[in-house]
């Protein structure tokens, strides 16, 4: 009975403390929302892209991701100081459009038109008037976010607007941003439930808004974006097949101080609108300004914990499109009973995979292996300066180690150079490792312990393993 109350009573004590949280984070925003009131525009863009350069030297982690994005989007096209210099100036622009996003909430509607310049409006009004089917906003994660979130009332003021929304995890401050975007006349849809809603709207000639650039989970589809699979909404198809609405492309590009321009682009006339067809409009809509893009979360991430099962349900039929597959590379073992027992799994998992790239660098001489390129090196060798030797020789990067080896030849080479996983065996777990799947009972001479680390990793394999 004792431990009950004292588990009761550390429930009840985190519940206050998340809610005071909550209170205080709620309290904290209006307070810099206020003071930013009372600046100018200008001053504002100014402080954030400030606070920007300040957050690129302080974040190294978040600095590598977003050159790392950078250099699978445009990487074929840029050296590694146009990468530098890109990766800067993300990290400025994105100060200024969140800083003045902040601002822009507390502006009227007339207010933020002084702020934008538009291109293309024409064309989605003449839409909206000749036919009924409304018309969805392809958007990406790209500028001023308040500006994208009043793109009814700039584009069409009257039509009723919607977009999809992620409730907030606070939930004070989900409450406000709900009654705000309520009092600009834009309707907010759950992402869970939001599309049994969204096709009436549609189908009343209203406009639809969607995020549609960031990454979808279980539930996306497996399609090529700036080349590279990842899994990518399907919902702008879907709608558009449910209800037959025009599609539409929004960029955002921060031209001046406090001052945006949005350009809208039709969906092309002679294409279909499919989840591969839209991801492409948004890689011209981001190509209009890089910098303006948000690219500080893994865009093109693997599965944690099974980076080798295709989760999602729906492939993409494009598989032309695939430019930049994903890069994987193994490491062998130095011990050569151990390489010997690794090397059926290793092949098999090379067959299993024909879009992904491998690299292989052997510890100890072994045979070489079809589909595959060998980096035969010594066990005491540098191995961060071949991992980046291996990473550069290509224009876009590495994604994943795996470590085919016991567990004293696993070093943190992948972690000098930036490879967002390493995997490998490890009964106690090893820290240098970012997927630590335990070893079994058998040696790592048995062949059938490799064949269970591929298990555990998300390969389908045969009934009967060799």
């Amino acid at each position: 009975m004792q431990r009950i109350e004292n588990a009761s009573a550390v429930a009840s004590s985190r519940s206050k403390r998340s809610s005071l949280q909550s209170l205080l984070e709620y309290a904290l925003f209006r307070l810099v929302e206020t003071a930013l009131r009372l600046l100018p525009a200008t001053w504002v863009d100014i402080l954030g892209e400030g606070l920007g350069t300040c957050a690129y030297y302080l974040m190294p982690a978040r600095r590598a991701t977003v050159r790392r994005n950078c250099r699978i989007a445009w990487g074929e096209s840029m050296n590694e100081v146009g990468l530098d210099q890109l990766t800067r100036d993300t990290f400025r622009h994105c100060g200024a459009n969140l800083l003045s996003s902040t601002q822009c909430m507390l502006m009227s509607d007339e207010k933020v038109k002084d702020h934008v310049t538009l291109e293309g409006v024409e064309i989605v009004r003449e839409t909206l008037q000749r036919t009924n089917s409304g018309a969805i906003l392809a958007l990406c994660h790209m500028g001023n976010w308040e500006i994208l979130s009043r793109i009814g009332t700039l584009i069409a003021p009257g039509i009723p607007t919607a977009a999809f929304y992620r409730p907030l995890n606070n939930p004070w401050m989900n409450r406000m941003t709900m009654r705000r975007r309520r009092r600009s006349g834009t309707r907010l849809f759950s992402n869970k439930e939001g599309f049994n809603q969204a096709a009436p709207l549609l189908r009343s000639g209203g406009m639809l808004g969607i995020l549609a650039d960031q990454h979808a989970g279980r539930s996306g589809s497996l399609t090529p974006f700036f080349g590279r699979p990842t899994s990518c909404s399907p919902l702008v198809e879907l709608l558009h097949r449910r209800t037959g609405a025009a599609v539409f492309y929004l960029a955002v590009k921060r031209v001046h101080r406090a001052h945006w321009h949005i350009s809208i682009k039709a969906h092309p006339p002679e294409t279909n609108v499919t989840t591969d067809a839209v991801m492409h409009g948004l890689e011209d809509a981001l190509s209009t300004s890089p910098c303006d893009g948000f690219w500080f979360h893994d865009r093109w991430k693997m599965p944690n914990k099974r980076p080798f099962s295709t989760r999602q349900s729906r492939q993409s039929h494009s598989q032309s499109r695939i430019t930049k597959p994903w890069r994987f590379v193994i490491i062998s073992s130095s011990q050569p009973k151990i390489a010997a027992a690794a090397r059926p799994a290793i092949e098999y998992l090379i067959h299993q995979l024909p879009h992904a790239e491998f690299e292989i660098i052997n510890l100890t001489p072994a045979l070489v292996m079809p589909h595959a390129r060998f980096h035969t090196i010594a066990a005491n060798h540098d191995w961060a300066n071949e991992l980046k030797r291996i990473d550069e020789s290509k224009s876009y990067p590495l994604d994943l180690v795996v470590y085919f080896c016991d567990r004293d030849e696993i070093t943190d080479a992948h972690k000098k150079v930036f490879i967002p996983q390493a995997i490998g065996l490890s009964s106690g777990g090893n820290r240098l490792l970012d997927i630590n799947i335990p070893a079994p009972l058998a040696s790592l001479t048995d062949p059938q312990t490799w064949w269970h680390f591929l298990r555990a990793l998300g390969c389908v394999l045969p009934d009967s393993p060799p």
